[in-house]
């Protein structure tokens, strides 16, 4: 399995664990690919109810094939900047590696919070990286351009970075409160796993174990300087609340 997928599923795991998502929630998730992370636990739990939302034609249809065997499953190829459903109907949404692609990250943001019921989550993980650490020039402008002429790109070639400040105050400005903050993908970890053959029981649960590890000193991050604790640490996750 490919490694990423494997984190994001461990991530999910995570939220299972913590009673977040529950055996029968309705999950809205933003910029939702192929929806591969949610697959193996809409096989275990029938009566989840998941809608993805996915601006790329190509990648919406192969979500909507990989999920047509769910019948609480679907895709809505569209921006997730206006209503998708009902608002209010949904006890989490969630976006992963999302909103550094997002250009209108306040509407994005603000309609993640509208479409949840009260008491319900919004949680937000991103990556720093393409901003931090670019792989390439072409990636390095791109980043440029949305940090200062976020107009001279389309919304498929959009990155930026992405303060957490930023996105707790539009979080808390529109009726939402910020349970925490958690800090993980240490590059020499995410490079370790990319190259780590975590093919047995064993070795997969050591390679979880050090996601984990990355979620529990999170509770101890908070004090260092931000721009250190960013480039330490690059994929941030806001966990919010809806009050």
């Amino acid at each position: 399995m490919n490694m990423i997928v494997q984190i994001k599923q461990h991530f999910i795991e995570n939220l299972i664990n913590r009673s977040i998502i529950k055996e029968n929630s309705k999950i809205l998730e933003f910029g939702s690919g192929h929806s591969k992370n949610i697959i193996p636990f809409l096989e275990k739990y029938p009566n989840i109810t998941y809608v993805g939302v996915e601006q790329n034609k190509k990648d919406a249809g192969i979500a909507a094939d990989l999920l047509k065997k769910f019948k609480n499953a679907k895709i809505y190829n569209e921006l997730a900047y206006d209503q998708i459903e009902n608002f209010e109907n949904f006890d989490i949404c969630m976006s992963l590696s999302v909103l550094e692609h997002v250009k209108q990250l306040e509407k994005f943001l603000t309609n993640s919070i509208k479409h949840v019921k009260k008491g319900g989550y919004i949680i937000h993980r991103y990556d720093l990286g393409h901003a931090l650490y670019p792989g390439s020039l072409i990636e390095k402008m791109q980043v440029f351009l949305g940090n200062y002429f976020p107009n001279l790109l389309t919304e498929n070639k959009y990155v930026s970075y992405v303060d957490e400040k930023k996105v707790s105050k539009i979080l808390e400005n529109n009726g939402a409160k910020i349970n925490k903050i958690t800090y993980h993908q240490m590059p020499n970890h995410k490079a370790f796993l990319k190259l780590f053959d975590a093919n047995t029981e064993e070795t997969v649960a050591l390679a979880e174990k050090l996601l984990d590890w990355e979620m529990e000193i999170s509770k101890h991050l908070h004090k260092m300087d931000q721009k250190q604790r960013e480039h330490l640490f690059p994929t941030i996750t806001i966990w919010a609340e809806k009050i």
